[in-house]
């Protein structure tokens, strides 16, 4: 549980409140950023991914992403409330800059490895290929197309209608999808314990090591290290973890 008290004391005017209206302001901010990203991805990929497809890939980048951010202020949170040992360990925005480095430089090639080695066992004991939603999809359009040779002319507008409601996705697809999502948030579950244990040994150096980060910027104010460890930091190291883990949780091309 963390410490209310400490949270909206005077004693912690000079620390950051991820909780406050300015602290949710910023993760709102962030978020369409984040949004932004995921299109700007897709537009520019070759080849490009079927919308639906690409709507199943990011979703599970989504909800693993709110996932991870409020792991991180919740980890940003009970660290500050009850992990440190002295006053000087509890500014919120160190502790949630440190959460999003090791998002950025660990967890994302932790969850890479994890996701590359699940993949194959997967594939053969359960027959899941992670991101592979196109096989479905394709056979369905198949028989359409084969079902359009058949069709004459004056069966032409009925004939569309059935080939709009294609973009719909089949139950196959949809509990597909369910699966590997739950697949995807177990992978990440398993990933940010072991990490968030590694974090509680070494949180003292890491922590001074960040700390260090506000006092070389020269940042001092609340309100500018909130800005900076949830909107500015984030938007490279997230930018870096979209585009990351979009290429390992879509379907691989077969050379």
């Amino acid at each position: 549980m963390c410490n209310s008290a400490y949270l909206h004391s005077a004693e912690a005017k000079d620390d950051c409140n991820l909780l406050g209206r300015v602290g949710i302001a910023v993760q709102v901010a962030i978020t369409v950023v984040c949004a932004i990203v995921f299109l700007c991805v897709w537009f520019c990929e070759t080849p490009r991914r079927p919308f639906l497809t690409w709507l199943f890939d990011i979703s599970k980048q989504v909800v693993g992403a709110a996932y991870g951010k409020l792991y991180n202020i919740a980890q940003s949170v009970v660290f500050a409330s009850l992990l440190s040992v002295g006053s000087g360990h509890q500014d919120q925005c160190v502790w949630y800059l440190m959460s999003i480095t090791m998002d950025c430089f660990f967890l994302t090639f932790l969850l890479w490895g994890a996701n590359d080695f699940m993949r194959p066992i997967l594939l053969e004991r359960c027959g899941i290929d992670i991101g592979d939603y196109d096989e479905p999809l394709e056979s369905t359009l198949e028989s359409a197309d084969v079902e359009e040779s058949t069709l004459s002319a004056r069966d032409l507008p009925c004939k569309q209608t059935s080939i709009a409601s294609i973009m719909v996705p089949e139950t196959g697809q949809v509990r597909m999808w369910l699966m590997q999502m739950g697949i995807w948030i177990a992978i990440i579950t398993v990933v940010r314990l072991c990490l968030s244990v590694l974090l509680f040994f070494i949180q003292h150096q890491v922590y001074e090591f960040h700390e260090g980060i506000f006092y070389l910027l020269g940042l001092e104010s609340q309100t500018i290290k909130l800005v900076f460890a949830v909107l500015i930091y984030p938007v490279f190291a997230d930018t870096f973890q979209i585009v990351v883990q979009d290429h390992f949780l879509k379907k691989q091309q077969t050379l």
